[in-house]
């Protein structure tokens, strides 16, 4: 019992070292996730913007030219009319010339819209590449930040996780699904010291004959109190 409880002590050191190193990282994992999905959201929306720039200066040039068109044959239509000598045709030709005059200003009121849409599309751009840079320089920085804390940490964790794997070869199946079950529940702690006659984690007075079945280190004494392993640390 008392290997199995010193290897239980020892496997606890280990795993609050594991600990301390993720504790080092810090939330620099979420913030390099967080700035690469920022980035690359800013990136899609400049695209899908650019895009559709591209579109509007297409559908200008046409526009453009149906209002040049149609101005020619709102030229010609209004020329004719003043040449025709039946009601007939001139009731054709200021039909004629109604249409083009509504086309024309159809196109020309499209025009106007697609010319403010190009304009704050624009201004939406040069915004979101602002953005993106600010966003691509502290992404940068962070990244760098992460891999030095991870290399600096990297030799110290794999030694801690071959000793990890070692002592778990030698911790009894039941002993080691119990120290597992209280460090979900704890936050990482199962095995923890007695310290003045009470539980290290809870602070909860330990009665005396508990205190003696701990020191002598027989058995597995759980605190009554939080369920945490105790053991006594000469």
């Amino acid at each position: 019992m008392k290997e199995n409880l010193a290897r239980l002590i020892k496997l606890q050191s280990i795993d609050s070292q594991l600990m301390e190193i993720e504790e080092q990282k810090g939330d620099l994992p979420a913030q390099v996730e967080y700035l690469t999905r920022q980035l690359g959201n800013l990136e899609q929306s400049i695209t899908e913007k650019r895009a559709r720039v591209k579109h509007i200066d297409k559908e200008r040039l046409e526009l453009q030219a149906t209002i040049e068109e149609t101005r020619g044959h709102l030229n010609k239509y209004q020329e004719q009319i003043l040449l025709v000598s039946t009601n007939r045709a001139y009731d054709a030709l200021t039909a004629e010339i109604d249409s083009a005059k509504k086309v024309l200003d159809d196109s020309e009121f499209h025009l106007l819209e697609l010319s403010e849409e190009n304009q704050q599309l624009g201004d939406e751009i040069k915004a979101e590449e602002l953005q993106a840079a600010e966003r691509r320089t502290e992404l940068v920085t962070q990244q760098e930040f992460l891999q030095k804390t991870i290399a600096a940490t990297e030799a110290e964790g794999r030694a801690l996780e071959q000793e990890r794997t070692e002592i778990l070869s030698h911790i009894e199946s039941r002993y080691l699904g119990a120290y597992e079950r209280i460090r979900q529940a704890r936050d990482g702690l199962a095995v923890v010291s007695m310290s003045r006659g009470a539980c290290g984690v809870c602070y909860n007075r330990i009665p005396p004959q508990q205190q003696v079945e701990i020191k002598a280190m027989d058995k597995i004494v759980t605190c009554e109190s939080c369920g945490v392993i105790l053991f006594w640390e000469k």
